[in-house]
């Protein structure tokens, strides 16, 4: 009866131990995503207001420069795994207001209704006092860096939020 009483409590112990370690490395992940987030957002305020768009979008034919030479939506964070379902197989990825045009290229959509980005019924990118398209002369620039990947738990991800100005 003490044997089974002494197993019964180790068992219970070691589950505890391992939900305890599980729940460490999902914090560790977690503030790994958020420090990578917040150093990204460092390089966007960085970054010449003009060609930030330009240089992270994922259309890499506007790239400042040469075609392809900006670093582009998507960035991989150091010990995060991207998930196994993701299309580009990296951590994160940067989301503007945008909208396609007749070429498949991502432009500016100041009537894009995105709540995350402070967008529920579009923003005036450019100050023109008209929404519509702001490629070429926005003075604010919405964006979300999302980070998404498989953890101890799971699926996991992580998101900021900014406004960028001029």
């Amino acid at each position: 009866m003490l044997a089974l009483l002494l197993l019964v409590a180790v068992g219970g112990l070691s589950g505890a131990v391992l939900s305890s370690l599980r729940l460490s490395e999902s914090s560790e992940q977690t503030a790994r995503a958020d420090q990578a987030a917040h150093l990204f957002a460092a390089e966007l305020r960085a970054a010449p207001f003009e060609e930030v768009f330009r240089r992270y979008n994922a259309t890499p034919g506007d790239d400042p420069g040469l075609a392809g030479s900006a670093p582009g939506a998507a960035f991989d964070v150091r010990g995060l795994t991207p998930r196994r379902d993701d299309p580009d197989g990296r951590v994160g990825r940067l989301i503007f207001p945008v909208s396609l045009d007749v070429g498949g290229n991502e432009v500016l959509d100041e009537s894009l209704v995105d709540e995350r980005l402070g967008m529920p019924a579009g923003l005036d990118l450019d100050g023109d006092g008209v929404l519509g398209d702001a490629s070429a002369g926005y003075t604010l620039l919405p964006v979300r860096i999302v980070l998404e990947w498989t953890g101890a738990g799971g699926p996991r991800s992580y998101e900021l939020a900014l406004l960028l100005t001029r």
